[in-house]
């Protein structure tokens, strides 16, 4: 008896060893299966989320003051009173009583965030000159949003005059303090708030004894070719011929494959789409092509000295796949922090959605639309982006027709570039004590002046193997010599300011 109620219980142990490993197997794949419906959008890289270094995640914030000041709606008609609250921070850490500099760091088409009050150049200007650090939030962004919803007709008051006078504003209001009184004011920006600052110079040199431009895209131009140029000259510059031409094969065997449907099985594959999309669709194709040229953009946009190096690296080592095809989807994935298992969702309409709704997305891409263009479309001039032809500006105003409405069409988007160019002198903007920075391998630096000085007073410097707002963060031990002297003259020249 005892042996036979042995063999049952073994059996029964081993009946429920196998039920646990296929409940386990089929949960892992169940797990699986459930990521693998958790599609990715790519957005468009026309913008910058000035994010702080991930070395500054723990500085102390302590010193840091979040405030709100009333700001009027609309600065230029009189007969409208409606307010809404600026987000401003400051740190007084340094500040050397009534009478010392202001330095006013200017927020552009993202959130603030406390940390660039407590390291950067900015920050070092502030400590060397027992300065008074603060840092501005734009209208419409992060959590000066202003209305409820972002329809067409509310972002009406978004545009670069309203947010020049709300900085004008802002200074007039802690001027009316008695301990600033006396203060010379200091403005920095990067990206597009360099533009702010130069051109805040420009419209009100009274305001501030100067400005600290770092890599502003002064030029507003629709259809931006040269964007996509640095970005391939930038990978060719880091990781030579042999970089470039693995980047060319991937892409032309991409290109070959989507002419056939067995190519487009083995593109999906390589890809990580979700599913198939309209291959016969010219705005999905654009899609598609985006995917490809933002994530490229991306890395050299975010690049520091090596960066692009390990990523040519990887290339030759085969890291992202076996295929040159392969290889550009692995990198897409890698560069973009695709999850394992994830997938994107090469779609239009899921574009589309991604600029929809109270986001700083929706707002950025209005400004395009309104104000810069900035669209980065597929160049004509060899890179091994030309290809990618369906990236064209009726790409990019097709956004803002169906986003916004059927006045933001192409002649729109056009004759708006040209009305900024004009008031604001496009490459020619003729300002004073405004320090110029570039990066050569920075995809914007193209659209703006990087090759000579501004004037007299306006120097410029454009430093090799730097990219977009390098000279904003603290020294990093991946920063060349060219970098960190470019840092130290803008103090010197600043303080020099201060002196007079």
């Amino acid at each position: 008896m005892a042996n036979v109620f042995n063999n049952y219980l073994l059996e029964t142990v081993i009946k429920m060893r196998v039920f646990l490993l296929l409940l386990s197997l089929f949960s892992a794949s169940w797990a699986v299966e459930q990521v693998a419906k958790k599609p990715r959008v790519v957005e468009m890289t026309l913008g910058v989320d000035m994010k702080p270094p991930e070395e500054w995640a723990s500085l102390p914030t302590r010193n840091v003051v979040t405030s709100y000041m009333p700001m009027p709606l609309d600065h230029f008609d009189p007969h409208n009173t409606e307010t809404f609250n600026m987000r401003f921070m400051y740190n007084e850490e340094f500040f050397g009583g009534d009478g010392s500099p202001v330095f006013i760091l200017v927020g552009g088409e993202w959130d603030i965030n406390a940390a660039w009050l407590r390291a950067g150049n900015m920050y070092e200007l502030a400590r060397e000159n027992k300065g008074y650090q603060i840092y501005t939030e734009h209208r419409y962004y992060g959590q000066t949003r202003i209305f409820d919803e972002f329809t067409t007709e509310n972002l009406r008051f978004l545009n670069i005059d309203q947010a020049l006078a709300d900085l004008a504003y802002f200074i007039v209001e802690i001027k009316k303090q008695s301990r600033f009184a006396d203060s010379k004011v200091i403005l920095y920006g990067g990206s597009y708030a360099a533009n702010m600052v130069m051109w805040f110079k420009k419209r009100y040199p009274h305001l501030v004894v100067g400005t600290v431009a770092s890599s502003g895209p002064i030029l507003a131009k629709v259809d931006y070719t040269e964007y996509l140029e640095v970005v391939h000259e930038a990978f060719l510059l880091e990781g030579g011929e042999q970089c470039i031409s693995h980047i060319r094969q991937g892409i032309n065997d991409t290109l070959a494959a989507l002419r056939t449907e067995s190519g487009r099985r083995m593109v999906e594959q390589a890809y990580r789409l979700c599913a198939p999309f309209d291959y016969d669709n010219v705005l999905d194709l654009g899609y598609f092509a985006g995917l490809i040229t933002w994530s490229f953009s991306g890395a050299v946009q975010r690049a520091r000295p090596g960066t692009l190096l390990t990523e040519c690296n990887n290339f030759q080592a085969g890291n992202y796949g076996s295929t040159p095809m392969e290889q550009i989807g692995g990198f897409i994935a890698a560069i973009q922090g695709l999850s394992s298992g994830g997938c994107w969702n090469v779609n239009f309409q899921a574009l589309l959605n991604a600029y929809s709704g109270r986001t700083n997305s929706r707002a950025w891409y209005y400004q395009t639309c309104t104000e810069y263009g900035f669209f980065q479309t597929a160049p004509r001039s060899g890179t091994v982006f030309d290809g990618l032809t369906w990236l064209d500006v009726d790409f990019y105003t097709e956004v803002c027709l169906r986003n916004f409405d059927s006045r933001f069409n192409k002649d729109f988007v056009l004759a708006a570039a040209d009305r900024v160019n004009l008031v604001f002198g496009g490459l020619g903007p003729e300002v004073n004590n405004t320090i110029n920075i570039h990066g050569y391998i920075d995809p914007w630096r193209a659209l703006g002046v990087y090759k000579e000085d501004i004037s007299e007073t306006s120097p410029t410097f454009t430093v090799n193997r730097a990219s977009h707002c390098f000279d904003m963060q603290g020294w990093l031990r991946t920063d060349t010599i060219a970098m960190t002297a470019v840092q130290q003259r803008a103090r010197r020249i600043v303080a020099s300011w201060l002196s007079q």
